[in-house]
């Protein structure tokens, strides 16, 4: 799925602010950092084509945060129960479905990532078993707006717990089989690793996209 005209301007936008970040911390002359400078400046006047912030403001955002910029870890569960169905969220800002996950935090390894937001969206205790596949949302043409996440999708067994939807960021939660998830409708990347999910499950073998 090719992104559109604001998501390729968003993503041009952060490319453009890493690389002036970059070049700020290591240019050694007063040239190179005035053209790094302008760089970010740029950067921050084509972000606010995109949102609706000015660009003063996002540039005094973008100065604020000149560490270097690196792609995001996110890390996602598939749980299967013993019929072979595919536990799935329904997520409250799209209505899509996906499976489990989100962004690690600071000092938390991503199969620990996966098994806390298991908990936190599901209400269902779990442990990683496995790698299923590794994601990068641009690569697999799935990406969101300026960022960009490398999926780590972890298969997941249950060992505990009751499937709720208690948080804001889900509204429903169920199994599905692999026909039924291919009918739905799936928040981005999701499009992508559900079937792989299921297909890894199967098989036994891991992807990396």
């Amino acid at each position: 799925m090719a992104p559109d005209l604001g998501t390729r301007v968003a993503r041009l936008a952060e490319d453009l602010r890493a690389v002036a970040v970059a070049g700020l911390r290591f240019a050694d002359n007063g040239y190179d950092t005035d053209r790094y400078e302008r760089v970010l400046r740029a950067a921050a006047d084509l972000t606010s084509l995109v949102d609706g912030r000015d660009t003063a403001s996002i540039e005094r955002v973008y100065r604020g945060d000149l560490g270097l910029r690196t792609p995001l870890a996110g890390a996602d569960a598939a749980v299967f129960d013993p019929a072979g169905r595919l536990l799935l969220i329904r997520r409250a800002d799209d209505a899509r479905w996906a499976l489990p996950g989100g962004l690690a935090e600071v000092g938390e390894s991503p199969s620990a990532a996966a098994v806390r937001e298991a908990y936190e969206e599901t209400g269902l205790v779990v442990r990683a078993v496995r790698v299923l596949g590794v994601f990068d949302n641009r690569s697999a043409g799935y990406g969101h707006g300026a960022l960009h996440v490398y999926h780590l999708l972890f298969e997941c067994e249950q060992t505990g717990g009751e499937l709720v939807t208690t948080t804001t960021e889900t509204t429903d939660a169920g199994w599905f089989t692999q026909e039924e998830a291919a009918a739905l409708p799936l928040h981005g990347s999701h499009a992508l690793m559900v079937p792989t999910a299921f297909d890894r499950h199967a098989s036994g073998d891991a992807a990396f996209h």
